[in-house]
């Protein structure tokens, strides 16, 4: 009886946390007219990311700012490659408020959006 509790303990340490959401990283500032990278990941509860989701996600920026993906675009798909995913933006020439989206389309289960607004430009008085 006991043997059982024991291998049904260590069964359950072993199942590692799911993801749960999506969350975009920024650099510390973002000012006009430069390329930048941002992170995509899929994070735990425990805000760890989840090395075994390859989700395939869409990152949107909102239309009326001059923040574009460096293919030009306002939506990107993108493929998490264990978890995360790196990509490229170029900032307009104004300072402004950005809106950022990551909405997950396909993967093991779904993971709940992230939206932000970042301020572009330098310091906000």
């Amino acid at each position: 009886m006991e043997e059982s509790k024991k291998s049904g303990a260590s069964e359950k340490k072993e199942t590692a946390p799911q993801a749960k959401r999506l969350m975009i990283f920024f650099p510390p500032s973002m000012k006009p007219r430069r390329e930048e990278k941002i992170n995509v990941k899929a994070l735990t509860d425990d805000n760890l990311v989840d090395t075994t989701r390859d989700d395939q996600v869409e990152l949107s920026i909102n239309p009326e700012c001059r923040v574009y993906f460096k293919n030009g675009e306002k939506t990107l798909k993108i493929q998490l490659v264990k978890g995360e995913a790196d990509v490229e933006i170029l900032t307009g020439d104004r300072m402004e408020v950005a809106t950022f989206k990551a909405t997950w389309i396909s993967g093991k289960s779904p993971l709940q959006l992230f939206l932000t607004n970042m301020f572009i430009g330098g310091f906000a008085i």
